[in-house]
């Protein structure tokens, strides 16, 4: 067990990967922290999400998992020296994040047009700066999977499958605290 996690902690590009990891959740914690304190002192907090807002977060979750999954097995491929399954893998994993952007995407157009809670309201400008610190976090990550593919011989795949993992994870995290406690999946049905 010992060795697996010490695989982790094994290159300088995964140490540098854990600090970046670090940073990036002390920055989502104070978001989500900020957020709540915004919803506490304002009294007419929406709950704008309803049974398509259910469907869209699972379809980003899946997006997410499958990003994170299908890297990992680059990264195995990659180590076992199989650098042409290992591209094919990697590519998966962009495109599985490239979807999680555009649906994310989508989903703020709906709740800045459609809902009309955009960044000038204050439900509006929390929800989007802890869904875009998480979209800037998968737009780095799939830029990093980019460089990665280039030269699967010679990166580190793995430690951009950690930041990909960290995320994934994230995404779920924020489901569960900003989601789920603002919707009313009966809404529309």
């Amino acid at each position: 067990m010992h060795a697996q996690i010490a695989e982790y902690g094994a290159t300088p590009a995964r140490r540098r990967t854990m600090v970046l990891i670090a940073v990036n959740f002390a920055t989502f914690v104070a978001l989500l922290a900020f957020m709540y304190y915004i919803k506490a002192r304002t009294a007419d907090w929406p709950v704008p999400f309803e049974f398509g807002s259910l469907l869209m977060i699972c379809a980003l979750g899946m997006s997410a998992i499958c990003a994170s999954v299908t890297v990992a097995v680059g990264a195995n491929s990659a180590k076992q020296g199989k650098a042409d399954e290992a591209v094919r893998w990697v590519a998966i994993a962009i495109a599985s994040w490239l979807l999680f952007l555009f649906l994310e995407g989508v989903e703020w157009v709906r709740m800045i047009y459609l809902v009309e809670l955009g960044p000038h309201t204050p439900f509006g400008g929390t929800y989007l700066a802890v869904t875009g610190a998480h979209w800037l976090g998968v737009v780095a990550c799939t830029i990093w999977f980019t460089f990665a593919i280039a030269d699967v011989r010679r990166r580190d795949i793995l430690a951009a499958a950690l930041y990909s993992h960290f995320l994934a994870i994230w995404w779920i995290v924020i489901v569960i605290l900003l989601y789920l406690p603002n919707m009313n999946p009966l809404e529309d049905l």
